[in-house]
């Protein structure tokens, strides 16, 4: 089953990412989705550490968080 990631508008649905780490589908897919290195993971709408396997069938989201107002 493949794994979908996502940042921005850009997509990619690929069968080789599944069981590897959200590392490893960065350095994987970084570059061709124009991830930057301080883009936050999510793995099923979850928040993800570098080293968490990826399940098969996940969905991958690398999200820059934008600014916040302050109080």
């Amino acid at each position: 089953m493949a794994v979908t990631v996502r940042h921005g508008v850009n997509t990619l649905t690929l069968e080789t990412l599944a069981g590897k780490s959200v590392a490893q589908v960065r350095e994987e897919v970084g570059d061709l989705l124009n991830v930057p290195d301080s883009a936050q993971v999510r793995v099923n709408g979850l928040p993800a550490v570098d080293g968490q396997s990826v399940p098969e069938g996940a969905s991958v989201e690398f999200v820059k968080v934008a600014g916040e107002k302050g109080a």
